[in-house]
């Protein structure tokens, strides 16, 4: 499996910095203008629509789940992961820190096929692997800095 140095958890603590940047200068009035500036709208529904373009996939090995019972399954399993990933279905691949399970970034917007296709893979088969999926889009406030500010 493959591992970065910055991890999931600090590619999510990048993402929330970014929204969170991106909302407070979509919203803050400029100072100049704080007394005469007309109320801020909220953003129309389409501005903030987030389309699925990616999936996330949180593998747990099962509670009943034993190194006895996964280790024999484990090269049939790998086959199987690198063949999804060779497919173009699988764009990256973790091993979860506390190596509970893995975590897969998937070029799919669908969570039943991801599901349909995580279920196949041989610790899914064995019952020993569940899966989480989390759909994942761009950073929808991001839109609102490509207005041009009033003036």
């Amino acid at each position: 499996m493959r591992e970065t140095g910055r991890g999931m958890a600090g590619l999510v603590r990048l993402a929330t910095l970014v929204v969170l940047a991106a909302t407070f200068v979509a919203t803050a009035p400029a100072a100049s203008h704080a007394q005469t500036a007309a109320p801020v709208e909220p953003p129309a529904p389409s501005v903030l629509a987030v389309p699925t373009t990616k999936l996330l996939a949180i593998g747990t090995f099962a509670a009943n789940a034993t190194p006895k019972m996964w280790m024999p399954i484990l090269p049939s399993e790998v086959r199987e992961t690198v063949r999804l990933y060779l497919d173009g279905k699988i764009d990256q691949w973790y091993l979860k820190q506390d190596q509970s399970g893995v975590v897969f970034i998937m070029n799919l917007t669908d969570p039943q096929q991801a599901h349909a296709l995580l279920d196949k893979l041989p610790l899914g088969q064995a019952g020993l692997m569940t899966f989480q999926f989390i759909p994942l889009g761009p950073i929808s406030p991001l839109r609102l800095l490509l207005s041009e500010p009033a003036r």
